[in-house]
């Protein structure tokens, strides 16, 4: 039998390009308010009763790691044609630059931040099993192992 509990962290104002996408509106620049729904799982529960101290992520530094990446932030995938353009635009915009791009990449790569930080502050008890990015209410991207 394993806990299971999630943490919903959300209004990341982003803007993004996703310049593989030449048939589509998504290879210009436009925003999303990210949302990342976070499922975590633990075999047996801690001292409190819970699988993870929510409160635990202004400690654990993956409250900050999300802000530092969403919020605020202009993603581009690290092999977009105009990166230079945007690099050189950095006194008006927060670029992140990204190895994939999409809802299931960014899902990926939450998935595995949080793992790699539980792993080292919560000694492996506890542990992500599923991430879903949102980029609004009607579409979404899952990571799960």
């Amino acid at each position: 039998m394993k806990h299971i509990s999630t943490k919903v962290f959300d209004n990341y104002s982003v803007a993004l390009r996703q310049h593989k996408a030449k048939h589509s509106h998504c290879q210009l620049l436009h925003g999303y308010a990210l949302s990342f729904k976070v499922w975590f799982s633990a075999d047996k529960l801690d001292d409190m009763n819970w699988i993870v101290d929510f409160g635990g992520f202004k400690h654990n530094g993956l409250k900050e790691w999300m802000n530092s990446m969403f919020d605020h932030t202009l993603l581009l995938e690290k092999d977009d044609p105009y990166l230079d353009f945007f690099q050189s635009a950095s006194e008006v915009c927060k670029l992140v630059i990204l190895d994939k791009m999409g809802c299931e990449s960014l899902a990926e790569l939450v998935f595995n931040k949080f793992n790699e930080t539980l792993k080292k502050t919560d000694s492996g008890r506890c542990h992500v099993i599923k991430v879903e990015c949102f980029e609004n209410s009607k579409n979404s991207g899952i990571y799960e192992k």
